[in-house]
């Protein structure tokens, strides 16, 4: 009986091992380079990682998730019952752009501000409105702005006056792909690169075993005819091409979104300190920084600030940034320069 009995052990044993082997082995081969693409947040999105193919369900649910808590075109997303004064408690989503929100607008000195909702629809930038140069319409509104007249307190976000709005459009985007990123790495996924209308982040190395070599795109040439009408337009020859590992890469450009009106281009970067879309000698601003969320948020500040006061910015944070400019010239740290790719 005992033979017997220990027999039955270890048959049970290796067939188990058996299983377990064979299951892993199936990962093992399931585990192959993956490309993805479809549309979110009104853009489209592109992944490519080392995975499952069922494995981008989990980033595409976070982003869903997330878009509840931050979209300012969905009604019942949290931001919105708070821009009615109609919300409860924050979510932890809500709380951490909040949060990265009032760091960039420290360091850029009140610029960068996500309590410019107000402002944008009045400049024709919201959803079913028309652009306005109103002066005094400016003037009423630039009171119930700035992020410093609001505060966290008992998980409620509160505003100095129920006029205030807040518009996270210049920080989500970059958010959801710090998330997206996120769930495809608790899936296993180490080696990726996920990508939402130009924020990018990249885990790990590209399907050479290298690091991701991503390209920066120049400025629409709609948007140069536009601004420059019969001037001579600006030439960008370089094509601007970085490398990046466990980092995330964003640009912000008034090309991106703008309009025009009684022959005036508008651009949707707007000051918080003017109330009104400004115009600096930066055409597009490219950040690279350890989240998308902060890359986002800070190449937004560079375009309020102007190139110099921008790269004083980034040297003081240790950041890489390249600024594309309305003369055609290209200005790049010691820190992005470090990124570029060679041998292209």
């Amino acid at each position: 009986m005992k033979r017997f009995r220990h027999s039955s052990i270890f048959i049970i044993i290796t067939l188990f091992s058996l299983v377990v082997i064979s299951s892993f082995s199936g990962c093992i081969k399931d585990k192959t380079w993956q490309k993805s693409e479809g549309m979110i947040w009104n853009t489209i999105w592109h992944a490519t990682y080392h995975g499952d193919s069922a494995d981008i369900a989990a980033a595409i649910d976070s982003l869903k998730e997330a878009e509840k808590s931050l979209s300012i075109f969905d009604d019942r997303s949290l931001i919105c019952y708070i821009n009615k004064n109609e919300s409860g408690p924050i979510d932890h989503h809500l709380l951490r752009v909040y949060e990265m929100s009032l760091k960039v607008n420290k360091m850029s000195k009140g610029l960068f501000d996500p309590t410019l909702s107000p402002l944008i629809e009045a400049w024709g930038f919201g959803e079913n409105h028309t652009p306005t140069a109103d002066t005094a319409l400016i003037a009423n509104l630039l009171p119930s702005v700035g992020i410093d007249k609001t505060k966290v307190e008992n998980g409620m976000l509160i505003k100095s006056t129920p006029e205030m709005a807040f518009n996270f459009s210049a920080i989500a985007k970059g958010y959801g792909v710090d998330l997206a990123a996120k769930a495809l790495e608790d899936k296993g996924c180490h080696d990726l690169m996920f990508e939402i209308g130009g924020e990018v982040v990249c885990r790990g190395h590209n399907p050479e075993g290298k690091k991701w070599r991503i390209l920066i795109e120049l400025p629409d040439e709609e948007y140069l005819k536009e601004v420059f009408k019969n001037e001579k337009k600006p030439t960008f020859k370089d094509r601007l091409v970085v490398e990046l590992n466990d980092e995330a890469l964003a640009t912000s450009g008034n090309y991106r979104n703008y309009h025009s009106e009684s022959g005036q281009t508008y651009g949707h970067t707007i000051s918080a300190k003017t109330g009104r879309p400004v115009k600096t000698d930066i055409l597009s601003a490219s950040v690279i920084a350890p989240t998308c969320m902060e890359a986002d948020a800070l190449a937004t500040a560079c375009m309020v600030m102007g190139s110099s006061d921008a790269m004083v910015m980034l040297l003081e944070e240790d950041l890489a940034g390249a600024f594309i400019l309305y003369s055609g010239e290209v200005l790049i740290n010691e820190k992005m320069k470090e990124h570029l790719a060679k041998n292209l």
